[in-house]
């Protein structure tokens, strides 16, 4: 298998300073404290997603934060919202870099950096080349593993999940840590976890379907919308009471959305 790969719009922020790890940790879904490269949420009070960021712990201390949904200044107000007195520095490095989104065999680019990502439900990384490099590998669209990524059943932010939905309700609790501590979102998720609240839910469903068609049970009520979409595949927002292998006109409903194991 050859390596493709796409130009992306990856935001970098690098994030400096004596209180970066505090800061960031008492920020993020993510535990950051014995990882090097992490996927992380980024809550507000209310336990809602505001961002996806991949969150890579560089040898000097500093964190590199790559986004692939918002901008580096959209980002840069998110992550330093709460900044108060903490020696805390983010800097927008996007610019630095060509940004790529590669899949299938692992890219080899010297002097690149390449982060692994399961976002797709692919083999797949995101990478950093500098500006004069060469794409790292064969050219091809994102819809190809955006595809794979849908009919995987793998939810993706703000696609799926943004700032009206919790985390568990679209699969992505491997995102959020329960023991870490005290973050921001975090009693939330908290009471989520422990009471299962919950009244919808990301599932695949099958048939035919587009971006925000709504599913309509046999009362014509609304029941759910769809999020994602990719030929007869895609991943609907519906009420927790519909069961798997229910059927909304000619959509049927199929498994719950879930990030792969890590």
């Amino acid at each position: 298998m050859a390596t493709s790969c796409a130009p992306a719009e990856t935001a970098v922020v690098r994030v400096t300073g004596e209180d970066a790890a505090a800061f960031l940790q008492g920020q993020c879904s993510a535990d950051l404290r014995s990882v090097a490269l992490t996927d992380a949420l980024w809550l507000n009070r209310k336990g809602r997603v505001l961002a996806h960021t991949v969150v890579a712990k560089e040898a000097d201390g500093s964190f590199l934060l790559l986004c692939p949904h918002l901008s580096a200044a959209d980002l840069i107000a998110v992550v330093t919202a709460n900044v108060i007195a903490d020696d805390v520095v983010a800097t927008d490095e996007s610019s630095a870099w060509r940004r790529w989104f590669a899949w299938g065999d692992e890219p080899k680019v010297a002097g690149a950096k390449v982060f692994a990502t399961k976002r797709f439900g692919v083999a797949a990384w995101d990478v950093l080349t500098s500006p004069d490099t060469s794409a790292p590998g064969e050219l091809a669209s994102v819809a190809v593993p955006d595809a794979a990524r849908i009919h995987a059943g793998v939810p993706a932010v703000p696609a799926d999940c943004g700032a009206n939905e919790f985390p568990q309700e679209c699969g992505l609790d491997a995102w959020v840590s329960y023991t870490k501590g005290c973050y921001l979102g975090q009693e939330v998720m908290a009471r989520i976890q422990s009471m299962g609240s919950l009244r919808r839910v990301l599932r695949r469903v099958a048939g035919p379907v587009a971006v925000g068609l709504e599913l309509k049970n046999s009362e014509g009520k609304v029941v759910g919308t769809v999020r994602s979409a990719a030929g007869d595949a895609g991943l609907a927002l519906v009420s927790v009471d519909l069961a798997e292998g229910a059927l909304l006109g000619d959509v049927r409903i199929g498994a719950p959305a879930a990030m792969p194991a890590r």
